[in-house]
């Protein structure tokens, strides 16, 4: 009877202690999920982006990628609308005139583009932050980058009937 009395909460302990693991580890699972889901939503807003504005061209090329960028984000009938914060969105180019200076990475930003470019660089980042703030961890840029070459500038000039 001793021994029996000496264990009567060690049950109630293991299953404090256990469901206080299970806890932070569902946690931990809808924590690293949410941030997969963020980091493919940046990748399939760029990919979407340039899908849709590979056809413009133009010195405005960056405006046009701006602009379907902006719709694609922001757009309320989209899963995602409720899910991310469409302000922590943003888009960056940068474009360089010759395949060598891309190499050299001497490219201009969207705001002088007064030449025709060949090659674009266009990243998107997502200010990331955790839903469960623990142990300092704080907002965490996520980006993504494509490199695009831009066949169709100079259509207009090299176009042979």
């Amino acid at each position: 009877m001793n021994t029996r009395r000496r264990q009567l909460g060690v049950t109630s302990i293991e299953f404090a202690l256990g469901g206080l693991v299970l806890m932070f580890s569902t946690f931990a699972i809808f924590e690293s999920s949410f941030q997969t889901y963020v980091v493919n939503m940046t990748e399939y807003s760029l990919r979407e982006t340039i899908r849709n504005t590979k056809i413009y061209q133009g010195s405005s090329i960056h405006e046009q990628y701006e602009t379907r960028f902006k719709a694609l984000i922001e757009d309320q009938d989209n899963l995602w609308h409720f899910l991310i914060d469409s302000s922590k969105f943003s888009i960056e180019g940068k474009y360089f005139e010759t395949f060598d200076k891309f190499i050299a990475n001497e490219g201009h930003s969207s705001e002088n583009l007064s030449f025709t470019y060949d090659l674009a660089e266009i990243t998107v980042t997502y200010l990331y932050s955790p839903v469960i703030e623990m142990w300092g961890n704080s907002e965490t840029p996520i980006s993504r980058t494509m490199v695009l070459n831009l066949e169709h500038e100079g259509w207009g000039d090299d176009v042979q009937d």
